[in-house]
């Protein structure tokens, strides 16, 4: 193969665009509650109700830190909207 009967080189691909505050709010106040749910039945089904120690603890525990994790996103999610909806609306009142 001879020099230049390569693929041809076209433009350099655009940067990737920056996710919007709102796509970012959504994420978090609907991922959440499903992060939340998916912890807590990992924490159910490998919790060990009979007492002692056991490889399944290991599972639990993080089972309860995927549920913790899914609330406080969720939770934040929820107080970012809100305060965007409340910045937005004193922006209009100052007008």
């Amino acid at each position: 193969m001879t020099e230049g009967q390569g693929p041809a080189a076209g433009p350099p691909e655009e940067a990737p665009r920056k996710a919007s505050t709102t796509r970012v709010i959504l994420m978090l106040a609907l991922g959440g509650p499903v992060l939340a749910v998916g912890g807590c039945a990992l924490f159910l089904a490998y919790l060990n109700i009979n007492g002692g120690s056991s490889a399944r603890d290991s599972i639990s525990a993080l089972g309860a830190i995927i549920f913790i994790v899914g609330c406080l996103a969720f939770l934040v999610g929820i107080l970012w909207a809100f305060a965007r909806w409340a910045d937005r609306r004193f922006k209009k009142a100052g007008k």
